[in-house]
């Protein structure tokens, strides 16, 4: 349950709605690092679900569901929000990655009844942070005041929009910077993937089954060969983990980390911050607790702690 300012409350119905206070603990960013892509079509549905990790059954229980797109050995090429309208399924990607999607996923239509448009010119993404308290929201009512609600963690929402329907929604919240959005999606140890990291990790790897990312029950999808038997081997010897670092220093996507003289590491994604930076690497299991640096010898990077727990590699190590 989340408490939402005073406009969004009239979205959402929430038990604000009487007063229509603004839940001083709120804040909004537009998000012009993501795009919204559209497949709509009587078949998107049941064609997603062979292309994506995750089950699109659970779709209109779950809007925000997270999900990865993989080659066909298995490695993550996108990381993606979906949320759903009737025969259309709307996808929250990074821009940077929005292309490539749309060109492979149209490659593997053939006779289905489906279509693929970048709808970015039409609808924006915004984040929204709030603190848990009570209320509830509807997902019908959002839908009526043209936005797409996904949920996507305990305190972080994202909305889908027309631009004039979003800063409507959204006036009465204040205002921080995408790099807090990027911040809070770091300590909730939620991964993205960077054009120069793409294909470059298995979705264990970056813990998306520990994050409901991944269907093990569902049929076939891209890669699903892979991913499974990674699964039930435990033969999974790297993990993403957190880390804080010295505010200012480069930490591009793929950069690779040390432990002593040991290549341990390659980062994931990293924020600037305040207080020194945010970053997730997936890191060698045999160095989860050491400090790591950007050179060997280096220690700048001291492991920081996940909302959830990491498991120990079972059997003799695999991939």
């Amino acid at each position: 349950m989340i408490a939402l300012p005073k406009a969004i409350c009239r979205v959402f119905g929430q038990m604000y709605c009487a007063t229509m206070v603004a839940m001083p603990d709120s804040h909004c960013t537009l998000l012009p690092a993501f795009s919204v892509v559209e497949v709509s079509g009587r078949d998107a549905r049941s064609f997603l679900q062979g292309q994506l990790t995750n089950d699109l059954l659970g779709l209109e229980r779950h809007p925000g569901l997270l999900a990865a797109a993989c080659d066909r050995d298995g490695r993550v090429l996108e990381i993606l929000r979906l949320a759903s309208r009737g025969d259309i399924v709307l996808i929250v990607i990074r821009r940077s990655l929005a292309a490539p999607l749309i060109t492979r996923l149209s490659n593997f239509v053939l006779r289905a009844e489906v279509s693929i448009e970048d709808r970015s010119q039409a609808l924006a993404v915004a984040g929204m942070m709030v603190a848990p308290a009570g209320g509830s929201w509807s997902q019908p009512e959002a839908a009526a005041a043209g936005v797409t609600v996904m949920v996507a963690g305990s305190q972080r929402l994202l909305l889908v929009g027309p631009p004039a329907s979003l800063e409507w929604v959204l006036h009465d919240a204040d205002r921080v910077s995408p790099g807090d959005w990027e911040r809070a999606c770091i300590k909730d140890g939620e991964p993205t993937v960077h054009p120069e990291t793409a294909g470059n990790w298995i979705p264990q790897m970056l813990n998306l089954d520990l994050l409901s990312a991944v269907s093990f029950t569902k049929g076939c999808y891209v890669g699903q060969e892979i991913v499974a038997r990674t699964q039930h081997l435990g033969r999974i010897k790297r993990r993403m983990l957190r880390y804080a670092g010295p505010a200012g220093a480069p930490f591009p996507p793929g950069l690779a980390l040390y432990s002593g003289e040991s290549r341990a590491a390659e980062v994931v994604t990293a924020c600037d911050g305040p207080h020194g930076m945010e970053l997730l690497a997936v890191t060698e299991m045999r160095f989860c607790s050491e400090l790591l640096g950007v050179r060997p010898g280096g220690s700048e990077l001291v492991p920081a702690d996940l909302p959830y727990s990491i498991p120990a590699p079972q059997g003799t190590p695999g991939r």
